[in-house]
């Protein structure tokens, strides 16, 4: 999660949390109750609707029975209705019940699921428009908008206002942060089979800045953002022309602290600890955390409060 320390002040402040996941991730930590959930191989979800340009339906279904005491999302639900007196919502004794429903509304059911996995259906609403037909979009005019008087009405730009972008002071770099084939965010770095293609996440930095820096690949460095905030860990330099000279990259979900992942503790860079500006769209809502900007330190540095 971007801007980790406002989130820790703010759980102290809860007076109960509880937390379903599938490891001992950090959040687990200031659970007050934690609900073990088995993993996607390990349960039924819901099923996959997709009204692409061939419409199908998409079936995920456990590969094995749950490991300990894990339990599958739609179990605890129903448990914890039955206690609350809620238990008529859940008038079901298992989630294939409530899919094969389903299924059978639209003229299959599971079992034909399980042996297929995916379900086409035949089109029933158009494609593309015909010609000239007609065509009222949800607008005021009934017509695609490139001015909005809706947004000019709240005070907003009724058109598309660049707005230029934060860039990073002298000896500081944009953080640029992204994912890897062969890992689901942060959800799989305690994996032992997938840690066997990637351990860590690396540092790439341009042969520029390499230079300036004296950075050599495979160098263990800190980093420290625009607010001060240092890492908890250090990460590997990657030597590459793959990066812009004013930014540096790496791959999300290490760096964990939680001791208890013991594949994953102390493995690389957690890009959430180094986003502290987070900016929001006035409009959407929507976040944008790149203008977050850090530079190297090449000793390890002294622990703090803010690391």
């Amino acid at each position: 999660m971007p801007d980790t320390q406002g989130f820790g002040k703010a759980v102290q402040d809860l007076d109960f949390i509880a937390v379903v996941d599938t490891m001992p991730m950090e959040i687990t930590g200031y659970a007050d109750v934690v609900l073990p959930e088995c993993t996607y191989l390990e349960r039924y979800d819901e099923i996959r609707n997709a009204g692409h340009r061939d419409p199908y339906l998409a079936l995920r279904m456990p590969a094995a029975e749950p490991l300990g005491d894990s339990k599958p999302a739609w179990w605890m639900a129903r448990q914890l209705a039955g206690r609350l007196g809620l238990g008529e919502y859940f008038a079901w004794e298992n989630y294939e019940e409530v899919l094969d429903w389903q299924l059978k509304q639209v003229g299959t059911c599971l079992a034909d699921l399980q042996q297929t996995g995916v379900q086409k259906f035949e089109r029933t609403g158009k494609l593309y428009l015909d010609g000239y037909e007609p065509w009222y979009f949800n607008t005021p005019s009934g017509k695609i908008e490139l001015y909005s008087g809706a947004l000019e009405a709240y005070g907003f730009d009724p058109l598309p206002n660049y707005t230029e972008h934060p860039t990073p002071p002298s000896g500081f770099y944009r953080l640029i942060y992204g994912r890897a084939p062969m890992h689901t965010f942060g959800r799989t770095a305690n994996n032992p089979n997938l840690t066997d293609l990637m351990a860590e996440n690396d540092l790439w930095v341009n042969p520029k800045v390499a230079k300036i820096w004296g950075l050599r690949n495979g160098q263990e460095v800190w980093l420290k953002n625009q607010d001060e905030v240092v890492s908890s860990f250090p990460i590997k330099v990657r030597i590459t022309e793959r990066i812009r000279w004013d930014s540096i990259y790496m791959v999300h979900g290490f760096g964990h602290k939680e001791k208890r992942l013991r594949q994953a503790f102390g493995k690389g860079v957690n890009d959430s600890e180094m986003i502290t500006n987070v900016m929001t769209d006035p409009i959407m809502g929507g976040t944008g955390m790149r203008g977050n900007f850090v530079t190297f330190l090449l000793e390890e540095p002294e622990k703090s409060g803010n690391s």
